[in-house]
């Protein structure tokens, strides 16, 4: 998985555990986070969640041997996470899903700037009303044109 995601020129940082994946997070701030459910001091579900609280904006997969439900509808269910992939797992559909976690992620700080710059209008136009009183308002005729 390393050599592949380095290859298509992702940044990649590893932990070996949970905790340690925690302390790394907060200097490398990812986007995406991968986990495995299995690891030592601290399972994946557990981790997620941290993560999740944490770091609401980072897209979180889960990849486990364990293929049991519960988990899967607790991972996707309570903690949010955006992939569950059963191993072993096509390395394609883990790039195809990272590349969708990617575009999730610009369509985020899209809407994030638009929202942004919505707000700052909706400034001016009530800082216009406010010196020019009525410049919002449009009169219309009968039929809906607008009458100057």
């Amino acid at each position: 998985m390393k050599r592949i995601l380095k290859r298509d020129g992702y940044k990649i940082g590893f932990a070996s555990n949970g905790l340690e994946a925690l302390k790394r997070i907060k200097t490398m701030k990812p986007h995406i986070v991968i986990s495995d459910f299995k690891m030592p001091i601290m399972d994946g579900l557990t981790f997620l969640k941290r993560v999740r609280k944490e770091h609401p904006e980072i897209l979180t997969i889960m990849v486990t041997g364990v293929s049991d439900v519960n988990i899967a509808m607790e991972a996707i269910n309570d903690i949010g996470i955006y992939k569950f992939l059963i191993k072993p797992f096509d390395f394609n559909y883990l790039r195809t899903s990272i590349q969708r976690a990617v575009e999730i992620l610009e369509l985020r700080h899209e809407k994030t700037a638009l929202t942004k710059k919505l707000k700052e209008r909706d400034a001016l136009i009530r800082q216009l009303e406010k010196e020019h009183p009525g410049i919002t308002k449009v009169k219309r005729d009968q039929e809906g044109n607008i009458v100057w």
